[in-house]
């Protein structure tokens, strides 16, 4: 029943999700979408889109690249980020949306730049206090995870003006919080479901 009613709410939150205005965010410049192309020219490469390539690891070739800034890693089958990502100092948009990220590493702390960060659909179920070291993120979307709570250390992140958490369920108390840590910032949840939490 539980797993029925996981799928009802992704159904309920994922079909308005083409009324609801996402903000976009780029930066500019040539989009690489080929590791090998892009090898071929690394300090040309400030955006890179790598989604569907079966990646079961963050390809560490990706660190040859000093002047990236966007980074799309979305639908491949990466798990965790490598504990020197923070070499990546440039980078300012991070997508690595469906994925299969159970958790996040105390290494994401150390991405100062980021202002774009997407963990959607994936199965993470807690992010860790680092995640308030990020003190220029603007929009995080983590929609689709099991997270229940968002570490204090994010009160810091005066900065973030959008925060999507649509079907991760939540009680009143949970939602009533979020809005006490971020008073300025929109944040996207999925109806109340009183599903007896």
């Amino acid at each position: 029943m539980k797993g029925f009613i996981r799928i009802a709410l992704l159904i309920c939150a994922i079909l308005p999700i083409g009324l609801i205005a996402q903000p976009e965010y780029h930066v500019e410049g040539k989009v690489y979408t080929s590791l090998e192309k892009a090898l071929s020219e690394p300090d040309s490469v400030f955006r890179l889109k790598l989604r569907r390539k079966g990646y079961e690891a963050f390809p560490l070739e990706l660190f040859k690249f000093k002047n990236l800034k966007e980074l799309d890693l979305g639908n491949n089958k990466i798990s965790s980020l490598p504990s020197n990502i923070g070499e990546l100092e440039n980078l300012e948009i991070l997508n690595l949306e469906r994925n299969k990220f159970t958790s996040v590493g105390k290494e994401i702390g150390t991405l100062r730049r980021i202002r774009y960060l997407d963990f959607g659909m994936n199965s993470i179920q807690a992010l860790p206090h680092e995640m308030g070291n990020l003190i220029n993120l603007e929009f995080l979307q983590i929609w689709g995870n099991e997270i229940t709570a968002l570490p204090r250390s994010m009160e810091k992140l005066e900065n973030l003006k959008w925060l999507d958490m649509r079907t991760i369920i939540l009680t009143t108390s949970e939602r009533e919080e979020l809005q006490e840590m971020f008073p300025q910032t929109e944040i996207l949840l999925s109806p109340d479901c009183n599903c007896g939490k």
